[in-house]
């Protein structure tokens, strides 16, 4: 594992030995030595050729810093093995000497670079990569990732997360020698295109009769954004739990597990769970079939019509797991259960009214049944 200056400054000999020698990489070591309670830290570059160890002392730390010493191991490397690295290289060396140890979400990383670097610049050699190759690599992924059924923001949050991966990775090579200056720092997340403006969308009482009454495969999907206010893949992602819907910490975009009441309407959607119409068939009946408007539409509009109905906008807040900002962020950590429990009656009866004149109520019926 890759050293830092934490456990640099803290490096002792085994019990019972006077001296250690500990990798970096890239053929960077550190012999660490210590007489009658002093230690001494020195940095080596250890390199075998042709069946013959050569070993180049570098410096002693922290004198000579972990930054430059492996600077000054990334130029004896090129220069010994004339070697011209290639993306591909570099990036499955930052991988598992970097990335693997050190980043929460390696496996999304491991992806953005199995996915979209190494299929377009995998055998180009480091040095010849121009800021223009990056450039046209995350327009390229930013416009395949906009032809999925799921795909809602024409791809740009995964153009801007590969932007930063590449960041990472060409600012890895510049650390280690590898190349002087990253063709990736200049890079914007305007590169990935202007982000449209926010919408304002709110679904109208007529078409909220219709998700309320319409018999497709998405209906019970849709009628439970809407009744519970929850976002489309936590609809998925989440389980039941009696009378409340669990999203797991894993699936919640403040990363916080959020408990949703489920009144007696939004358990009627659950009765045919798991749901016949998957993640991917919804969001494609909404992209072809709805009129303009998305299952994040169901949520604005949960939240603007519950506002309307008189509902505390901090309670609203708390049933979008919204966190708060400023010194309600600081101050305000009450739950507001009973509240939000309340409010979503309230929503739930407020629903049933709007539908009740149409005699293809589905969830009304099955809720009739239940009593």
């Amino acid at each position: 594992m890759a050293l830092t200056d934490t456990k640099l400054r803290t490096l002792k000999p085994p019990a019972g030995k006077t001296e250690c020698l500990i990798a970096d990489g890239n053929g960077l070591y550190i012999r660490v030595r210590g007489t009658r309670g002093k230690f001494s830290r020195i940095w080596q570059f250890r390199r075998k050729e042709g069946g013959q160890l050569s070993i180049t002392t570098l410096g002693a730390y922290p004198d000579l810093p972990i930054k430059d010493a492996r600077l000054k191991a990334a130029e004896l490397a090129t220069k010994q093995t004339g070697r011209s690295w290639t993306v591909g290289e570099v990036a499955d060396q930052w991988l598992k000497e970097r990335v693997d140890h050190t980043h929460r979400k390696s496996d999304q990383v491991r992806g953005y670079v199995d996915r979209a670097i190494l299929p377009a610049l995998a055998d180009k050699r480091l040095r010849d990569i121009e800021p223009s190759d990056i450039a046209r690599v995350i327009r390229d992924y930013r416009d395949r990732v906009a032809k999925l059924p799921r795909a809602r923001t024409g791809g740009r949050p995964a153009a801007r997360a590969l932007l930063a991966v590449f960041k990472g990775l060409f600012g890895y090579a510049v650390a280690n020698g590898l190349i002087s200056s990253s063709p990736a720092a200049q890079l914007t997340a305007a590169v990935a295109g202007q982000p449209p403006a926010a919408r304002e969308r709110v679904l109208s009482d007529d078409e909220i009769r219709f998700v309320m009454t319409t018999d497709i495969k998405a209906g019970p999907v849709l009628r439970f954004l809407l009744l519970t206010g929850l976002r489309l893949g936590e609809a998925f992602a989440g389980h039941r739990e009696g009378q409340y819907w669990v999203v797991p910490a894993s699936a919640s975009k403040n990363r916080r597990e959020h408990r949703v009441w489920l009144s007696t309407l939004a358990l009627a959607q659950l009765e045919a769970h798991p749901w016949e119409a998957r993640r991917e068939a919804v969001q494609l009946w909404l992209k072809n079939n709805a009129g303009g408007w998305t299952a994040h539409d169901l949520r604005r509009t949960f939240s603007t019509r519950n506002n309307g109905l008189g509902v505390a906008p901090y309670v609203v807040e708390k049933m979008l797991n919204h966190t708060f900002d400023g010194t309600m962020a600081v101050y305000n950590h009450a739950s507001y259960d009973a509240e939000r429990r309340q409010a979503l009656e309230n929503w739930s009866d407020w629903l049933a009214k709007l539908t009740a004149p149409s005699a293809a109520v589905v969830p009304l019926r099955t809720a009739a049944r239940q009593s």
